[in-house]
């Protein structure tokens, strides 16, 4: 009796031990999160540079804040990225010396345009600019400067963390965006289009690169990335993802 009450004794305390421990993130809710991540990193990058380029005492307070908000989610960012570049590692090309993803400059112009839209500058005057962004830098302060705040980026935190990669030097984000702005589209454009449409109920071409003759395109089926296509003098090679 007494060996069985300390077998069953045993068996307590380790149950109790793995119920202790903290739950890993798992695949989906780790991947949802670190996307949120740079998500926020482009929206907030983009909001501190416009109303840094208005000037005066405004930039300088966007620069100020922009350094507080790096001081404090820059690792975090860093570790998001690393994730994020892993799991899009196979829907990546190669173009003009970068690794590029499709979603991941997708997710880029996206989130660039959500402060834009937010911010409205181009449609106010140099009054109000000013009084909008002194509005919104107001808004980022010690409760709310992390993005720890999400419970969704909060609960991956530790697991996203332990992805912080060697160089820690931050630069474009999302890297596999590298650096692409929005792109007027090229001569090829409406036929990819006009061929796309017949493939899928919710098509989507997003213009990467228009340096004629040299142009080059993503197709999207819904969220979800599918084609590449590099052109040069309007003749298209393909890449499936």
């Amino acid at each position: 009796m007494k060996a069985k009450a300390i077998l069953l004794l045993s068996s307590s305390l380790f149950i109790q031990g793995c119920a202790t421990q903290a739950p890993v993130a798992d695949k989906n809710n780790l991947e949802n999160a670190a996307t949120q991540v740079l998500r926020d990193a482009v929206y907030y990058s983009h909001l501190f540079s416009s109303c840094a380029a208005l000037g005066g005492e405004i930039e300088v307070d966007a620069i100020s804040k922009q350094q507080d908000w790096l001081n404090t989610n820059n690792q975090l960012i860093l570790a998001a990225d690393q994730y994020y570049s892993q799991q899009q590692a196979a829907s990546t090309f190669d173009y003009q010396g970068k690794t590029l993803a499709p979603a991941a400059i997708k997710l880029a112009l996206e989130s660039r345009k959500r402060a834009i839209d937010e911010l409205s500058l181009a449609q106010r005057t140099p009054a109000n600019k000013v009084k909008t962004c002194e509005f919104r830098l107001n808004k980022i302060n010690n409760q709310t400067i992390r993005l720890t705040q999400n419970p969704a980026i909060a609960a991956t935190e530790a697991e996203l963390l332990k992805h912080l990669p060697l160089d820690q030097s931050l630069s474009d984000i999302p890297t596999l965006a590298g650096g692409i702005s929005e792109v007027t589209p090229g001569a090829t454009y409406f036929q990819l289009v006009k061929a796309h449409e017949s493939a899928c109920a919710a098509p989507y071409t997003l213009t990467i690169a228009n340096q004629w003759p040299r142009e080059a395109y993503a197709y999207f089926c819904g969220d979800t990335a599918m084609e590449v296509l590099t052109c040069e003098w309007g003749k298209c090679e393909s890449k499936k993802l």
